[in-house]
């Protein structure tokens, strides 16, 4: 009997286009994102399928082997790195620190620190640190959105 070194790989999180799940399920019509375009994604939780506009998540941040995603009020707490998280989301998002990623269109404004640190902040009044090895990413993402 041999026993396998690794366990296979789950995949909690997935990014699907919003079309293509609208036409598979549209007898529930648990696919259409409120603003009814753009992508979803579907979080495997505590044993629950949440459906969720990419769109409305404002910011993610880390915790280990966990991550929380932040949609307004709303906080889902899944299993997963942020390393892999960042393979599935879109180019909206961008890693901001080593355990933040921002949404692109929910920071309202950067602000400096008299110690030359970047604060983003969001558009639900969060503030959120910006990494030194993460500051280029960021203004990259920001200079294109320009």
């Amino acid at each position: 009997m041999t026993r396998q070194s690794k366990p296979a790989a789950r995949h909690r999180i997935t990014r699907v286009e919003n079309e293509r799940f609208a036409a598979s399920s549209s007898v529930h019509g648990a696919g259409e994102s409120p603003s009814g375009q753009g992508p979803v994604l579907i979080l495997q939780a505590s044993g629950l399928v949440i459906v969720i506009d990419e769109a409305s998540i404002d910011w993610i941040d880390g915790a280990g082997n966990y991550f929380r995603l932040h949609a307004g009020r709303e906080r889902h707490r899944v299993r997963g790195t942020l390393k892999d998280l960042e393979g599935v989301l879109s180019s909206r998002f961008v890693r901001s620190h080593r355990s933040t990623i921002i949404n692109v269109a929910a920071v309202q404004e950067f602000v400096r620190t008299p110690f030359g640190d970047l604060v983003a902040v969001l558009r639900t009044g969060d503030r959120l640190t910006v990494g030194r090895t993460y500051r280029r990413n960021v203004e990259a993402a920001f200079a294109a959105r320009l």
